[in-house]
């Protein structure tokens, strides 16, 4: 099994949005990474928004001025895949959620790779086995490796595999650790752990704005302002340590309040029309407070790190 200073080149496939940020996790921490895409306007700038990532990490005081270039001289950008795979230690792949494209590219790059180079899929959703269903070539060395957007500020990750070996999991596990990602394993499943989380408070939230509960900013406000504040330290079982003299007297205790709630009092929103999303949009507007689409991601990137900053030094 590979150990983590085993890792000296990274080939990531597809620089969009997601391919990208996981070339600057990987550059910034000293690893050569050859980034695969075909030519396009996306190919043109791959490494000047890799630049402005790095620039922005620097600014906020995550890394030294000096990264910037040692990172940026880290990487190179092809249009030819086996270019970029050669020598490759491990395959991060971010195209498209596209099941048939997936498949494609998967069939190349175990068919060009030696059998203990581990490749890890960046999808959100599709499954694993389902992607590799057509990989004869040491399929086992495939698995979902699944970050949160974007990796190269917000580090939680989940490494999934039915199929997978667990040494190969391990593997990419303790490499992913040793950069300062946050993995978890888990098994397949749609959505994974993070979007199921993620998609069940979506799925409230619209409930409770579409039956006129409470408006957009309402629940806007008791996330960013209540549970979001605690949830960035403590998840929901911390949460119910510390809303009780422990763990396991809380789970006791709001037994019964919570299976009421779940079986009886919960319910869903199944469709939502043209009409509600309009609604939705211009009572969000306000909540911007006058900024761009890309001045609010700005401000939502510079909060994150600094937040993260805030937990690395207690940590």
């Amino acid at each position: 099994m590979k150990k983590p200073e085993d890792f000296k080149k990274v080939a990531v496939i597809g620089g969009g949005l997601i391919g990208y940020s996981w070339g600057i996790v990987f550059a910034r921490n000293g690893i050569s990474v050859c980034i695969y895409n075909r030519k396009s306007k996306t190919f043109d700038t791959i490494k000047d928004r890799m630049k402005e990532g790095l620039e922005f990490l620097r600014d906020e005081g995550m890394i030294e001025a000096r990264v910037v270039q040692e990172s940026l001289d880290r990487i190179v950008v092809t249009d030819d895949l086996e270019e970029a795979v050669k020598d490759a230690d491990y395959v991060q792949e971010c195209l498209w959620e596209d099941l048939g494209l997936k498949q494609d590219m998967f069939v190349k790059l175990t068919n060009m790779l030696p059998a203990d180079v581990a490749i890890g899929s960046s999808c959100s959703g599709l499954r694993i086995t389902d992607i590799a269903a057509n990989v004869k070539m040491y399929p086992e060395r495939c698995i979902v490796n699944h970050p949160t957007n974007p990796p190269h500020l917000i580090p939680f990750m989940e490494i999934s595999g039915d199929n997978a070996s667990e040494e190969i999991k391990d593997e990419v596990f303790n490499f992913m650790e040793s950069i300062g990602q946050k993995p978890i394993k888990c098994k397949e499943v749609y959505g994974y752990v993070l979007n199921r989380i993620q998609l069940s408070l979506i799925q409230e939230s619209l409930f409770l704005v579409k039956e006129g509960i409470c408006s957009v900013e309402a629940v806007e406000r008791a996330l960013t302002d209540g549970l979001g504040l605690r949830w960035a330290f403590t998840g929901p079982f911390g949460v119910e340590e510390l809303n009780s003299s422990s763990l396991g007297e809380g789970l006791s205790k709001y037994k019964d309040y919570m299976i009421e709630f779940f079986t009886k009092q919960q319910q869903k929103v199944y469709d939502y029309d043209e009409e509600f999303i309009k609604e939705a949009v211009a009572e969000f507007q306000p909540i911007m407070k006058g900024k761009t689409h890309d001045e609010y991601l700005k401000w939502r990137n510079q909060m994150v790190i600094r937040t993260r900053i805030l937990k690395e030094k207690d940590q």
